[in-house]
């Protein structure tokens, strides 16, 4: 929707125009909400003065909004609003809403991959994929699965140390219930950068097949090295970053 761009004052016009501008229907947004139409109609309106904080988070969370339109006060104008929500559209269009790939992960599944210690200890996780999307594995390690056009990726945050780890696959690979990944996490002692190649499985696989599946340890790991981490803080201190 194109107009001139306006200088809009209250927070309750920014919201009348974000619902214009995306396009959505009142009456669906007061649903989500679980309140009435009409009262929806007034948080819209400035001179009723009813629109709290809370409504705003609502509403920016059930349909993707940008918070900033409305914590940032130096944005003011429709045409501002417009190039935000632009923005944000291209940016959450990397990952779709695939109800064929999500049905096809829904449920327990077992990732298999070395130890970060040695070739010797095989990793068995337990890891269920719910139908939100929400992951979990045996651990406590809770996170997102998140579905591109070609590939998806989990994201899961460490139960202990919380740290991110990200699980990619590709997802033409997973209709037979077992395909690779890779893995980047932080493990061992030193909390290293550590890049792992595994497999997933939704029946469960004994020691032994899963190592000739998996193959050489020293091709399937990688570790970044110490020296490579001194150069980059010797680049920062030169630079007087630090």
């Amino acid at each position: 929707m194109s107009r001139t761009s306006e200088t809009l004052y209250y927070q309750e016009e920014k919201l009348k125009f974000v619902i214009e501008e995306l396009q959505l229907k009142k009456g669906e947004v007061a649903k989500e909400l679980e309140i009435s139409q009409t009262f929806f109609s007034q948080l819209m309106n400035y001179r009723d003065g009813k629109l709290k904080k809370w409504h705003l988070l609502a509403i920016c969370h059930a349909y993707k909004i940008p918070i900033e339109i409305f914590d940032n006060p130096n944005i003011k104008t429709t045409a501002q609003i417009q190039n935000i929500l632009k923005y944000a559209k291209k940016s959450s269009s990397i990952f779709e809403k695939n109800e064929e790939i999500l049905n096809k992960l829904i449920g327990k599944w077992y990732f298999y991959s070395y130890s970060s210690q040695d070739d010797t200890n095989i990793w068995q996780t337990e890891t269920t994929i719910h139908a939100d999307g929400t992951v979990e594995d045996k651990n406590q390690n809770r996170g997102k699965l998140f579905i591109g056009k070609n590939q998806s990726v989990i994201l899961k945050e460490t139960y202990n140390a919380k740290n991110i780890n990200t699980i990619t696959f590709d997802n033409n690979r997973i209709t037979y219930n077992i395909f690779p990944f890779s893995r980047t996490s932080k493990v061992n002692a030193l909390n290293n950068e550590l890049l792992t190649f595994g497999f997933c499985s939704k029946t469960k696989i004994d020691y032994e097949e899963a190592k000739v599946i998996l193959g050489e340890y020293d091709k399937v790991q990688l570790k970044i090295e110490h020296t490579m981490l001194d150069r980059i803080y010797s680049l920062a201190q030169t630079r007087g970053k630090i």
